[in-house]
């Protein structure tokens, strides 16, 4: 049944591995698979398929024909609609005398689309495993591509979704509404035009907003078109996929693609609702509230095929977000105008009603807060952070090359000073063949001078002259020769550091690093993985809120007495002459001194298993702040875990720390950020600062 070895499989994956990370278009990647994919298992056809609606797919590439294709693609469905079937490994089944399979991209996952592959013979039950086995690699391949899309994607153009659902909601009408749809979904998912339709009863659909288009006017061709695709989709309850793939070596710029009714040859239609593109069956109160509204469609036209199946992977991840904003948007300006504005603002008669209430409230309210007052309340700070070995190693790329040998395996104990990582650099070989090669040319040119002396007339005039030049060229060589040999050293000191070593004694820790690291490219300084001490002492690093830490300061760290900048000097040079301390060099910087064990005790709790509290001793504060990322003001603290052999974490389990930091009044511990924005309002001293 395979057309390849084994050896070749892996080799030829390998490759369309490298290609999915790689910048080959996204329709000639896929392309290039299923051909593969159909030749390697030969089959009749290769598809791969994508959920455009709840449990409609269409062909997102192929490869072969299958005269059964619409029989099996229907069954397949069928078989869908179960409950569970979606989160199966694989589907397969026969259909007269062709057999099929179906393997998702996702493993266990058929909503995000599959792989179908058609054999036009009944293959044996021994047979099948390892077709299976081969098709869920190729899968496997796929998903990487469209990983490295999705990544790529949410790094650039995520933030317009929710942007563009706020705009949605905020639209003082449907028409404005469908505008901003149509306009933010092109700009998005880079499509040369989209079309909103919305349904009418007993009429075809009407084209409702039209991206770069101000006002749609129903004479227009284009208009026509959209009308008469989107009775096709109203006709047939299905999604509609027309596309044209280009030429991989058309040359020139790249032309827009159009058909001959006006539109672009590379369309997709589909139903624009929530419960049609998420990929998951709705309830019956969704349902209902779905029906009551008109069913609307989105024709989205692309400039060429390549951008279709670019952006074909992206709709199951954009389009369930908005479809639900357009649909609660929608729901919301079905109500009668007088009802939104009750909904949104107040309304005589209920403030005719606080004011009856104002004074009862008033007087409660304030005998609450006396009460409050009188009542002290623990003040618990709380902060986020990771539970982790106090010591580890991070280990670095010496220089730019590649990783030619992994020594070491995920999760192995390894020795200091043991052999890590061999890494390669070709720059570094090529520049050591150089000097090589330059120290082999001054010795050939040396030893011809001294041949030249040895050969010069004893009776010429010009023979002191002649031997004086030839020495001061010897000479010159001998230097040249010395820097050409230093040179050497160190390019052979650079290569021997290229075999990375264990700092300390620890365990690997990283993400199979095998398939991460093994051949892969590095720069210098990259990070590759890290070495922890798991035998050693465990500790909670948390990130505590600037405005918090004033209270932590308070409340753990001891106070420092205040003396002038002469005496501390005075101070500083005597302890250093009698009794010659220096700080630890593994003494973290910018430490504070916590008062005392009692007082430092803090408490902590996994984020996984969130009723339990293990108790942690607060060891260091640091008296300076980061602003991480980008995300905010915050101050570093560790804890001590006392008895990390109990708790039982993985290193790097997130845990909230709770900080007691003496008690407060109750009516100030509820409502204390209130008071601190009204203290730094108007530049009241808080009591972080005290």
């Amino acid at each position: 049944m395979f057309t390849a070895s084994t050896d070749n499989l892996d080799q030829l994956l390998d490759q369309f591995e490298v290609l999915a990370r790689s910048d080959m278009p996204t329709g000639q990647f896929l392309a290039d698979v299923v051909e593969r994919l159909r030749l390697t298992m030969a089959a009749q056809s290769a598809r791969i398929m994508l959920f455009a609606d709840s449990d409609q797919c269409l062909p997102l590439a192929s490869s072969g024909q299958s005269p059964q294709a619409v029989q099996i693609e229907q069954e397949i469905a069928n078989h869908l609609r179960s409950v569970g079937a979606r989160e199966r490994p694989w589907l397969t089944g026969a259909w007269g005398e062709v057999t099929w399979i179906a393997v998702p991209l996702r493993p266990g996952d058929f909503s995000k689309g599959y792989l179908l592959v058609t054999i036009d013979s009944i293959v044996p039950e021994h047979t099948l495993d390892g077709l299976i086995e081969l098709q869920a690699a190729f899968a496997e391949v796929i998903l990487i591509r469209q990983q490295e899309e999705l990544e790529a994607f949410l790094g650039r153009s995520w933030d317009q979704v929710p942007d563009l659902c706020l705009q949605i909601a905020s639209a003082p009408s449907q028409d404005n509404s469908a505008t901003l749809l149509v306009g933010g979904l092109a700009r998005i998912l880079d499509a040369a035009r989209v079309s909103l339709l919305c349904g009418r009863a007993l009429a075809p659909p009407s084209v409702q907003a039209v991206s770069g288009v101000p006002k749609v006017s129903p004479s227009a061709s284009v208009v026509q078109a959209l009308q008469a695709i989107g009775s096709k989709l109203q006709g047939s309850g299905k999604p509609l996929l027309r596309q044209q793939p280009s030429g991989r070596s058309a040359a020139g710029p790249a032309q827009p693609e159009l058909s001959e009714d006006g539109c672009f040859s590379n369309l997709l239609g589909l139903r624009l609702a929530a419960d049609a593109t998420t990929g998951v069956v709705a309830d019956s109160s969704r349902s209902t509230r779905a029906a009551q509204l008109p069913p609307t469609w989105l024709v989205i036209e692309y400039e060429s095929h390549a951008k279709l199946i670019h952006s074909a992977a992206l709709l199951p991840h954009v389009l369930p977000t908005i479809a639900v904003a357009w649909e609660q948007q929608s729901r919301w300006l079905r109500i009668p105008k007088l009802a939104r504005m009750f909904a949104s603002g107040p309304a005589s008669a209920l403030r005719a009603s606080l004011r009856l209430l104002k004074w009862p409230v008033l007087i409660g309210l304030l005998g609450l807060a006396v009460w409050a007052a009188r009542q002290p309340y623990p003040l618990v700070i709380e902060a986020e952070g990771a539970y982790e070995p106090a010591t580890s190693r991070a280990i670095y790329a010496a220089d730019d090359g590649f990783v030619e040998e992994l020594l070491v395996e995920d999760g192995e104990s390894v020795q200091a000073r043991q052999p890590l990582v061999q890494l390669r650099s070709p720059t570094l070989e090529l520049r050591i063949e150089q000097v090589t090669g330059e120290l082999r040319g001054v010795a050939e040119e040396s030893s011809g001078i001294h041949i030249a002396i040895n050969q010069l007339d004893p009776d010429s005039p010009d023979l002191l002259n002649n031997q004086s030049r030839l020495a001061g060229k010897i000479a010159e060589l001998k230097t040249k020769q010395t820097s050409l040999e230093q040179q050497l050293e160190l390019l052979q000191t650079q290569r021997a550091g290229l075999l990375l070593r264990a700092p300390i004694d620890g365990t690997i820790v990283a993400k199979d690093l095998q398939r991460h690291l093994a051949g892969r490219p590095v720069r210098r300084g990259e990070p590759l993985f890290s070495i922890v001490d798991q035998a050693g002492p465990w500790q909670v690093r948390v990130q505590v809120v600037d405005r918090d830490a004033g209270y932590l300061r308070t409340h753990y760290v001891a106070p420092t007495p205040t003396f002038s900048k002469r005496a501390t000097e005075r101070q500083h040079n005597a302890e250093s002459q009698l009794v010659g301390e220096t700080k630890p060099d593994n003494e973290p910087s910018g430490q504070r001194s916590i008062v005392s064990d009692l007082d430092s005790a803090i408490t902590f709790g996994l984020d996984s298993r969130p009723v339990e509290r293990w108790p942690a001793q607060l060891s260091w504060i640091s008296d300076h702040v980061e602003n991480i990322q980008g995300q905010g003001c915050f101050v570093e603290v560790r804890a001590h875990v006392e008895s990390p052999e109990q708790i039982g974490a993985h290193a790097g389990a997130g845990v909230h720390a709770y900080f007691t930091c003496g008690s407060q009044p109750l009516w100030f511990v509820w409502s204390r950020p209130l008071v601190e924005a009204i203290q730094r309002k108007f530049w009241f001293r808080s009591r972080s600062d005290e």
